[in-house]
C-alpha cells in the first residue's frame, strides 16, 4: 500500500513539472496549470465555470489553454473571436457534443450523439427556424397575451397579495405558452414539473452529485404526458402551432415515440426556462433601480393607453411591429441589458479539422479534435466596450436608431441569442413572450419586495454553478391592483 502511494504522488509531482514546464515553454496561448492527469482543470471549472473563467482571463489573458475532464480546451474571451465561431460552419466547428450532453442532461437518455445530433439538424432547427420566425409570430402574440392574461386576471380578484416573484411572473407565461404553441391538447399542469426539472439541470450537465428522486419522478411524468399527447392518431389544431409540425416532422421521418418524447420535453426546457430567468431578472433589476422601475412603468402606461387606447384593445391585437415600436425602446433596452449581465451560455464546439481561429490580429491554431470555448459572459462585462459595464444601465440600448424587426444591439457586442449561423431560433418567441409579461405586470401590479428577516432581498442569493441564467433563491414579493379590471 505504501508503495502504491508513493507511486502516485510521484505520477502527480511529474505531472505537475511537465505541467508548468510547458507553461514556461509555451508562448501562445498560455496554458492554465493543473496536477491532476486527465481532469485537468474539470474541478474548478465545474464548481464555478464563469467565476473560473473570469480568473482565468485575468491571469492569462484573453486565449488560454487548459485540460478539460480529458480534452483539450482552448478559451476565448474575445468579441472578434467569439463571433467567428458562431460563423463557422457545423462542418468546422461541431456542436453534437453539446447537443447530446444537454439532450441526456433533460431527458436522461444517453442515446446515439451521432443520432441525436441529426435529429437536432435536421429536423428540429428547420422546424423551429419556420415556426418560430417573426412572421409566424404575427399571428401567435395576441393569442399567447390573451392566454397570459387568462391566468394573470386571477390576481386582480385579490387586489393585494403576498406571493413568490418568480412563480408569480412565469407559471401563467408557461401557460400562455404552452397552449398556443403544443394546443388543448397538451397538458397545461407541467409548470411545477418543469421547474423541479430545471432546478437540477446544471447538476445533471456537469455530473456531479445531487439528490435526483424528486426531479427524476418530475422528469417520468413529463415524458409519459408527453408520450399521451405525441401518440394520437391524428394531427388537429388541438395540437398547436409548435405541437402540430413536431407531430409531423417526426412521424414522416419514423422516429421512434421514445425518441421524439425525449426531444420534445429538451425543446420544451430548452424554451421556456431560460425565458423564465430572463423575467424574473428584469423585474429583480427594475425593483432595485426605482428610476428604472418608473421610467420603465411610465413607458408602459403611456403605450397602453395613447397608442393601443386601453389594456383589451392591446391584447386583442398586439402584433410584433407593433411591440418593435419605439413607444416601448426603454423596455427593450432594459431587457436586451438584462440578458447581457445575467446571460452565461458558454459555446463549446469541436473541431473537425485544423482550424485557424482570428483574435484581434492574431491567429490561434485550433487542431482536430480539440475543443473551442468561448467566454460570452468576458465580453458581455468588458469595461472597454461597455461602460459601467457591470451595472444595470436600463437605457443602455434605447438610444440608437429603430428599425423594425432588429435588435438596437447591432455593431456591439451582445451574444445572448447567439450569432451568425447559430442565431437562436426561438429569439421571437423570446422578446415577445418577455415583452408581454413586463407589459401586463408593469401595468397592472406595484410590487413591494419582502425582506426576509434580517436578510436583504438585494443582492439576489444565486447558486455558483449555473447553466445558461444564474439561478435565484425564491424572493417574495407583495403586490397590490393598480387598475381596475
Amino acid at each position: 500500500m505504501t508503495l502504491l502511494v508513493v507511486g502516485i504522488v510521484a505520477i502527480v509531482i511529474v505531472f505537475a513539472f511537465s505541467s508548468f514546464s510547458s507553461k514556461r515553454a509555451a508562448s501562445f496561448p498560455p496554458r492554465v496549470p493543473s496536477i491532476l492527469p486527465w481532469f485537468g482543470t474539470a474541478l474548478s471549472f465545474i464548481s464555478s465555470p464563469d467565476e473560473f473563467l473570469a480568473r482565468c482571463q485575468k491571469q492569462y489573458g484573453n486565449v488560454f489553454r487548459m485540460l478539460l475532464g480529458g480534452r483539450e480546451v482552448v478559451v476565448v474571451c474575445s468579441a472578434s473571436a467569439i463571433s467567428s465561431i458562431y460563423t463557422t460552419d457545423h462542418n468546422t466547428l461541431g456542436a453534437q457534443e453539446m447537443h447530446h450532453a444537454l439532450y441526456y442532461a433533460v431527458s436522461g437518455s444517453k442515446g446515439s450523439s451521432t443520432e441525436v445530433h441529426g435529429v437536432v439538424t435536421r429536423l428540429l432547427l428547420p422546424m423551429l427556424d419556420q415556426r418560430l420566425s417573426r412572421r409566424a409570430m404575427g399571428d401567435l402574440t395576441a393569442p399567447i397575451a390573451l392566454a397570459l392574461y387568462s391566468k394573470v386576471k386571477l390576481y386582480t380578484q385579490m387586489k393585494s397579495a403576498r406571493v413568490p416573484l418568480k412563480k408569480f411572473l412565469t407559471e401563467p407565461l408557461c401557460y400562455a405558452t404552452n397552449l398556443v404553441m403544443f394546443g388543448s391538447r397538451y397538458p397545461q399542469n407541467v409548470y411545477e414539473d418543469l421547474n423541479t426539472l430545471d432546478e437540477t439541470m446544471t447538476e445533471r450537465f456537469y455530473g456531479v452529485p445531487f439528490w435526483f428522486w424528486p426531479s427524476e419522478k418530475a422528469r417520468r411524468r413529463m415524458l409519459g404526458q408527453i408520450s399521451d399527447y405525441l401518440s394520437t392518431k391524428d394531427i388537429s389544431e388541438e395540437d398547436g402551432w409548435l405541437g402540430s409540425a413536431f407531430k409531423k416532422s417526426f412521424r414522416d421521418n419514423n422516429t421512434t415515440l421514445h425518441e421524439a418524447s425525449n426531444h420534445f420535453l429538451a425543446l420544451q426546457w430548452g424554451m421556456q426556462t431560460n425565458t423564465f430567468g430572463i423575467a424574473l431578472w428584469l423585474f429583480l433589476f427594475l425593483l432595485h433601480h426605482s428610476d428604472a422601475f418608473l421610467s420603465v412603468r411610465n413607458e408602459v402606461d403611456k403605450a397602453v393607453k395613447e397608442d393601443f387606447k386601453g389594456l383589451e384593445s392591446f391584447l386583442a391585437n398586439v402584433k410584433p411591429q407593433m411591440l418593435d415600436r419605439p413607444c416601448f425602446a426603454l423596455l427593450t433596452s432594459a431587457l436586451l441589458e438584462t440578458m447581457r449581465l445575467t446571460a452565461i451560455f458558454i459555446p463549446f464546439r469541436v473541431a473537425k479539422s485544423d482550424f485557424q481561429l482570428k483574435d484581434q490580429g492574431r491567429t490561434v491554431t485550433v487542431h482536430k479534435g480539440e475543443y473551442i470555448l468561448g467566454s460570452v459572459q468576458a465580453v458581455h462585462m468588458n469595461e472597454n466596450s461597455y461602460t459601467d459595464h457591470d451595472k444595470f444601465v436600463f437605457d443602455r440600448f434605447a438610444h440608437d436608431e429603430h428599425r423594425e424587426g432588429r435588435l438596437p444591439t447591432e455593431g456591439q457586442p451582445w451574444f445572448s441569442f447567439a450569432a451568425g449561423k447559430h442565431l437562436c431560433k426561438g429569439r421571437y418567441l423570446a422578446m415577445y413572450e418577455l415583452k408581454l409579461v413586463a407589459i401586463l405586470y408593469l401595468y397592472l401590479f406595484d410590487f413591494v419586495p419582502v425582506t426576509n428577516g434580517s436578510s436583504p432581498w438585494w443582492p439576489p442569493r444565486t447558486t455558483r454553478r449555473n447553466l445558461g441564467i444564474p439561478r435565484v433563491k425564491e424572493i417574495f414579493v407583495d403586490v397590490h391592483l393598480r387598475h381596475d379590471t
